[in-house]
């Protein structure tokens, strides 16, 4: 009888070494890493000829995307001194972005936009990432 309760317990501890080994949380939020950076912008006059200011600006939008996709995951908006942060993040591959307009047009309200990307790793649990700085214009 004891070596049958042995064999159960050993059985036991196996199934759970397995359940917790198959367990990757993917990329996203539910971890305890963080990614900070900040958001550099060039402002142009309306004829996008003339450079009328830059700096690191507030209140503009930054976007995250997990993993290797597409989807934007969360996004937030630059604070006074231009940074941002996204907490509570998982290991794996991100992509931080704010949104540039293509200077390359002469005429202001006709803007097209263009995603300026930074990648990168986060690869331990309470990894605090920071991001070169995005440099966009506005």
């Amino acid at each position: 009888m004891k070596e049958v309760r042995i064999y159960i317990h050993i059985l036991i501890l196996l199934v759970f070494i397995v359940c917790l080994s198959s367990c990757k949380k993917p990329e996203g939020p539910g971890g305890q890493a963080s990614v900070k950076g900040k958001v550099y912008a060039s402002d142009f006059d309306n004829t996008n000829t003339y450079l009328v200011s830059k700096g690191y600006f507030p209140g503009i939008k930054v976007y995250i995307i997990y993993g290797n996709g597409t989807e934007i995951g969360n996004s937030v908006v630059t604070s006074t001194d231009g940074s941002y942060e996204f907490k509570y993040l998982n290991k794996g591959h991100y992509k931080v972005f704010a949104n540039s307009i293509d200077t390359s047009r002469k005429v202001k309200g006709n803007d097209s936009e263009k995603a300026v990307i930074k990648e990168f790793e986060i690869k331990e649990a309470k990894k605090k990432v920071t991001v070169e700085d995005i440099f966009i214009n506005i």
